[in-house]
């Protein structure tokens, strides 16, 4: 601990928070298996989660190493038309007023539990059950994968290289795994609750940090000012690619033909849909 201190205090905040908040998951984990008397308690909380807490815990979901490291890296590089695509977000709730309601009452009056359940009974076909399934691990594993490995990149970064990116992956997998094998679904929502207030929070702080590091709002509109006059990459307009879109669509072979930039107004529709 002396070693760490004296490389830098600022890694032992790091390692203080990190230790307070697993201490935090793997108390929820505790309680989370000892109110687990079935595997409905185990699988699904017994049922009996809020709606609010659903909600916190899927927005964590949602937005996670995406959020701090792939979304402001790319709008760092492409500009404000990459930044439009975070309205993606709006298509959560939009696909939830369309459909959840719908699947809520027909699980409730059926007793379905999975929408490979749902399905396979409406179609008749257990093999549709096997293909959900197949389509569920296909996008969870890549994903729960890249999620680690942007966690072990903080890592690596916050701690000035002191951990490497596949400890920081590994440490972190094996925290994870422990308290969700241990306290089930209920374990998982109230982490996810907390990791949402975490979120919003970790969110607003950066943005009044780095405008203080910028100098204020002035500072921010001249800099963007000066780096749109400077930019070599135009639209078809002849704006500067960092605030303009390059128009509705190009007709063009792959992205790197296109004029300004490749994120034209359909392209970051794709972009937010998928």
């Amino acid at each position: 601990m002396n070693t760490i201190a004296a490389t830098s205090p600022k890694i032992v905040w790091i390692f203080g928070c990190l230790i307070l908040y697993w201490l935090f998951c793997m108390t929820c984990a505790v309680i989370g298996a000892r109110r687990a008397h079935s595997a409905a308690d185990y699988f699904l909380a017994g049922g009996s989660l809020s709606p609010l807490l659903f909600t916190l815990a899927a927005t964590a979901v949602c937005f996670s190493g995406w959020t701090f490291i792939g979304h402001p890296g790319l709008s760092y590089s492409e500009g404000w038309p990459y930044a439009y695509a975070a309205f993606y977000a709006l298509t959560i709730p939009l696909t939830g007023i369309l459909f959840l309601k719908r699947q809520w009452l027909l699980a409730r009056h059926y007793g379905f539990s999975t929408p490979g359940a749902l399905l396979a009974w409406y179609f008749q076909s257990d093999l549709l059950r096997l293909l959900v399934v197949g389509v569920a691990l296909f996008f969870a594993v890549p994903y729960l994968g890249l999620q680690l490995r942007a966690a072990g990149f903080l890592f690596n970064v916050l701690t000035d290289g002191l951990l490497g990116v596949q400890f920081g992956m590994w440490v972190l997998a094996s925290v994870v795994l422990s308290y969700v094998a241990s306290g089930g679904l209920r374990t998982m929502a109230w982490t996810g609750a907390a990791q949402f207030l975490l979120l919003a929070a970790g969110l607003v702080v950066l943005g009044v940090l780095t405008l203080q590091a910028i100098g204020g709002g002035e500072r921010l509109i001249a800099g963007v000012i000066a780096l749109s006059q400077d930019d070599p990459l135009r639209t078809p307009e002849g704006y500067s690619h960092y605030l303009a879109l390059p128009g509705a669509i190009q007709g063009v072979r792959d992205g790197t033909q296109a004029t300004g930039s490749a994120w034209t107004g359909s392209m970051v529709l794709s972009y937010l849909v998928a």
